[in-house]
């Protein structure tokens, strides 16, 4: 049996069950957490066809539907998690392998989401994931990408939380990945809302940090060599929103 079969066959069970707490005020709290962080690149027609890939336990889409979207549709391959999904009212996910998927729907989507799904890939399967993407969008569609980052402090501790994650990625390298694959208008941006008062004190706290942080490596690295601001994130999560060309005339 393949390990990933095996893995996410018992996602739930032997992983979640021991970091998460799955319950409605769950999903509640990170609906919050999404609508400080994409309400902003979100289709402003709420009718546009959203497409959620490896949907998990259907966070993000019960995030949609509250603010809503209707034209969803989620897929995983782990059907404890698409169980959970449905017993919190989000019935627009089926099990399905991503690849076979994709290649089925081209050219039909406004917004493709991609949480926490590149990590568990392999360099080659993250072309053809990607490249599978940008098929599966309409002319100026949009994919947001949410993964870890290995650029943060203590990159490596969030990079291999979990056995099946395969690599890492930097602003860097997921900016340069997109644009191989050929999206344009590739953006990274920090993933940390602050959803409390002690959130709001972690995020004054961080900033002190980060600026530590940014003038050590300013001193050990150099800055102005090709380098943007926006390009060094020390965030512990990234997000990338890029877009499909549109048609020229």
């Amino acid at each position: 049996m393949d390990y990933r079969e095996r893995c996410y066959g018992a996602f739930v069970s032997k992983h979640w069950n021991f970091i998460h707490v799955l319950s409605r005020e769950e999903f509640d709290f990170h609906a919050e957490l999404y609508a400080k962080t994409y309400l902003n690149h979100l289709p402003a027609d709420h009718q546009a066809p959203i497409l959620d890939v490896a949907c998990g336990a259907g966070h993000f889409l019960y995030f949609l539907k509250k603010q809503g979207y209707t034209n969803l549709a989620g897929i995983d391959i782990s059907q404890e998690q698409l169980e959970i999904a449905r017993n919190m009212g989000v019935t627009e996910v089926q099990k399905a392998d991503m690849f076979k998927f994709l290649a089925k729907h081209k050219g039909k989507y406004a917004l493709v989401i991609a949480n926490d799904i590149v990590e568990h890939l392999t360099k080659n399967e993250v072309i053809q994931f990607l490249d599978a993407i940008l098929a599966s969008l309409r002319p100026g569609g949009k994919v947001i990408i949410n993964t870890e980052n290995a650029a943060s402090l203590f990159g490596s501790s969030r990079v291999f939380i979990d056995f099946t994650h395969e690599q890492g990625f930097t602003p860097i390298s997921l900016s340069q990945v997109l644009r191989v694959c050929g999206f344009e208008g590739v953006r990274i941006y920090p993933n940390s809302p602050v959803h409390s008062f002690s959130s709001w004190v972690r995020v004054r706290l961080w900033k002190v940090a980060e600026g530590i942080l940014r003038a050590f490596l300013a001193v050990e690295c150099g800055l102005g060599k090709g380098l943007k601001k926006r390009d060094i994130i020390l965030e512990p999560r990234i997000f990338a929103v890029a877009q499909k060309a549109t048609e020229r005339a």
